[in-house]
């Protein structure tokens, strides 16, 4: 995909069970930091002052294919799929290398402060239409 974003993140020790594996949940945090890099590098700064909006994930979905290992450089993607009035999906992939461990789709929707569904706000609603059109 041409609108894939990547993000690098080292493995420590607090993200492992006993046997140094990626503990299941933390590769959902993987995927939600690299998220809010990709906002960041997208130039949407103001994001985490503002008061109006939020996203939450509506949906989820994550195949787990390899372990993740203590001290590990993963290589974290996000790419816009979809984009509707009030929600937006992203493919995100987990990588070691070349090797893909984990793939998933995450349906993020936005509400408002009263905790509604909202339009996206135009200048991420363009930023992910751009994203888009790179395809």
């Amino acid at each position: 995909m041409a609108n894939k974003f990547e993000f690098q993140i080292r493995v420590y020790i607090e993200d492992t069970d006993a046997g140094g594996i990626v503990y299941h949940a933390n590769h959902i945090r993987y995927m939600e930091r690299t998220r809010t890099e990709w906002l960041r590098a997208s130039g949407v700064d103001h994001y985490w002052h503002q008061e109006d909006y939020n996203f939450v994930v509506h949906k989820i979905s994550l195949k787990y294919s390899r372990p993740i290992l203590m001290d590990d450089l993963i290589t974290v993607t996000a790419s816009v799929v979809s984009c509707k009035a009030t929600s937006f999906v992203l493919q995100q992939n987990i990588y070691r290398g070349e090797i893909m461990l984990a793939s998933g789709e995450v349906e993020l929707a936005c509400i408002s402060s009263e905790m509604k569904p909202r339009r996206l706000p135009d200048e991420i609603r363009d930023l992910i239409r751009k994203e888009l059109d790179q395809d």
